[in-house]
């Protein structure tokens, strides 16, 4: 089978799991930067709607804490190299991509170019990194943890 990976070196980390990682990081620096400024109002609960799929934006800024702690977790847990934190991307990935579906075919129906591209690169983000975390050189490694 073809994978993304042409040489594994058993310790190694492969790039991709440094580059999820550092994306999950991304977001969730990004998730508790959106709860300080939310509790501080100074911006509208709508500018999360980019962070969080299927309006969970509106629930606030605990649920940007908690999508942080989330995100935060899983990148450590990832560049740690544990199993556990793999499946579990991709399994958030997989629901992501399950509660943009909605607000694409919104945005489609509408014709609002700007929530298509949004959506629709999220969509491509989250289907790359469970393609890339479900590739079997990555899961050897994961399960090669030392």
């Amino acid at each position: 089978m073809q994978s993304l990976i042409s040489s594994p070196i058993a310790d190694e980390r492969p790039p991709g799991v440094a580059a999820v990682a550092a994306l999950l990081a991304l977001a969730g620096v990004a998730a508790f930067a959106l709860a300080g400024l939310l509790v501080l109002q100074a911006v509208p609960l709508s500018y999360g709607a980019a962070l969080l799929p299927a309006g969970l934006e509106q629930a606030g800024p605990l649920a940007f804490l908690i999508y942080g702690l989330i995100t935060l977790g899983l990148a450590f847990a990832l560049w740690r190299r544990r199993g556990w934190a793999r499946r579990l991307t991709v399994l958030l990935a997989a629901v992501g991509v399950a509660l943009a579906v909605p607000a694409i075919s919104s945005a489609v129906a509408d014709g609002r170019a700007f929530a298509i591209a949004r959506e629709g690169l999220q969509i491509i983000v989250r289907v790359a990194i469970i393609y890339y975390l479900s590739q079997e050189p990555v899961r050897d490694w994961f399960a090669r943890r030392a």
